[in-house]
């Protein structure tokens, strides 16, 4: 590969981590979803490119105000060649106090492995379902997202 062509696998990385992907939260319409809509806590989401591929990338969770303090946990799931999730691994876990505020979690990308259960079926890369799960309860204004690490 000389220095001018792109690696494939770089390309398609680069392409889901330029923009943030809201797990939970609000959807504006945009080009990539034709609808506005809320995404709940525990909703699955095909992120459509394999994250083993990218260096680091961020989960970033928020919330204005709650009546006590919430817990994000980011799961995630190779997807595996009939389409079906395969095993869920916990990528990261953030608490963000009842009074609300913004925290972030830098995940390695590159150390992501599929669970053992899932050598059979999943040939990495392939780590491309992901699902956030919000304790107790998503309070009104819940941000949860994935973005690219912006590193000095």
């Amino acid at each position: 590969m000389t220095p001018l062509q792109e690696d494939p696998m770089t390309t398609q990385a680069t392409r889901l981590l330029d923009a943030q992907t809201v797990l939970v939260g609000w959807i504006n319409h945009s080009a990539t979803d034709c609808y506005e809509h809320i995404r709940s806590s525990g909703e699955i989401i095909n992120l459509g490119t394999d994250l083993e591929t990218s260096a680091s990338f961020v989960l970033v969770a928020s919330h204005p105000g709650h009546s006590e303090a919430v817990t994000v946990t980011l799961e995630l799931a190779p997807l595996l060649p009939d389409g079906s999730a395969g095993t869920w691994i916990t990528a990261a876990a953030v608490a963000i106090p009842a009074a609300g505020g913004k925290v972030e979690a830098t995940i390695a990308g590159q150390g992501l492995l599929p669970n053992p259960a899932d050598a059979a079926t999943a040939e990495p890369p392939c780590i491309r379902l992901a699902r956030a799960l919000v304790s107790p309860s998503s309070p009104e204004g819940m941000l949860v997202a994935l973005t690219s690490f912006q590193g000095l």
